[in-house]
């Protein structure tokens, strides 16, 4: 652990090929900047007493070196070995096969979270009156609850709605954040989450790691105040067809996953709109009460005393 609680994770690789280093080195620090990454090559880890394996967390190695004993037991797929150092023996009790999206997977489940995986927040403008803020946050999916939860925030910030509608709109607020990471930037087809789900996370999970999906993010523009709340939601994806999407939502035997997310996003705001190329949407939700339509000024009428009401 480094000063300020930062968790990091050993690695050590042994191989003695320097293409097998050079992209195992480039997986591992791509999962996290937090790993720390050394090699050995076969033969000094053989001819070691092997100490250096109590200074590591995890182990990968070539698959096909000399280092493993039992080479009948790999699978003709698998691109590397890796195992977990036992804490006591400082050795490794069982070694996985994997592939190299396999592998991917794995560093991500041993990899800790940096706090460069986050969400950068800039507020144009505030008052009691209302926010402008600009949200950006990188390519990392387990971060979408953190989102959600930070935007679902200006329902009540702002007294707009309480009770089912703020349940419905975090549904559709939910589904909209999902199409902007995972079929916008990882370019994931709803087809195949209706198809094969486990595939759709596996796929999503290898994505996350590797250009150019990687290196994009979802952009919020968050305008809330007593009349209501605009969130205009970017990702940097290609976009699709929005005009076919709405027509198959009218065609039950053409509606796909994708049309009923739409569907549901279309019942549960009061407005939605989305650009020419299909990469933007915005979500608009009016706020409950009479006093929504009143101009700047005017008072407060009986009975809402909770809402906000610009004065």
């Amino acid at each position: 652990m480094l000063p300020g609680g930062q968790i990091v994770v050993n690695f050590l690789i042994i191989s003695n090929r320097a293409d097998f280093f050079s992209e195992v080195h480039q997986l591992c620090r791509k999962t996290s900047a937090a790993n720390l990454v050394e090699h050995m090559s076969c033969e000094v880890w053989m001819r070691s007493d092997r100490s250096r394996a109590e200074l590591a967390d995890q182990l990968i190695v070539d698959p096909y070196s000399i280092v493993l004993k039992h080479p009948g037991q790999i699978s003709e797929n698998a691109f590397a070995a890796a195992g977990t150092v036992c804490q006591n023996s400082g050795t490794v009790e069982a070694w996985n096969f994997l592939t190299r999206g396999e592998l991917l997977l794995w560093l991500k489940e041993v990899s800790p979270m940096i706090d460069k995986s986050s969400i950068t927040e800039e507020i144009i403008a505030q008052s009691s009156h209302m926010r402008l803020a600009h949200l950006r946050m990188p390519m990392c999916c387990p971060l979408i609850p953190k989102l959600r939860e930070r935007l679902m925030r200006g329902l009540s910030d702002y007294h707009i709605v309480e009770g089912s509608r703020e349940n419905q709109f975090c549904m559709a607020l939910e589904e909209a954040l999902n199409n902007a990471f995972y079929h916008g930037c990882l370019e994931i087809n709803s087809a195949l989450k209706e198809c094969e789900p486990d595939q759709f996370g596996a796929l999503a999970a290898k994505r996350e790691l590797l250009s150019p999906w990687c290196e994009r993010t979802v952009q919020v523009t968050e305008l809330v105040s007593a009349f209501g709340l605009w969130l205009t939601i970017r990702d940097e994806g290609k976009g699709f067809n929005v005009q076919a999407a709405f027509d198959r939502c009218n065609d039950p035997e053409l509606l796909l996953a994708s049309g009923r997310g739409l569907m549901l996003m279309r019942a549960f705001v009061d407005e939605l709109f989305y650009n020419d190329a299909g990469n933007e949407v915005t979500l608009v939700l009016y706020a409950d009460g009479q006093d929504r339509e009143l101009p700047l000024g005017t008072v407060s009428s009986p009975g809402t005393e909770r809402r906000l009401v610009v004065a």
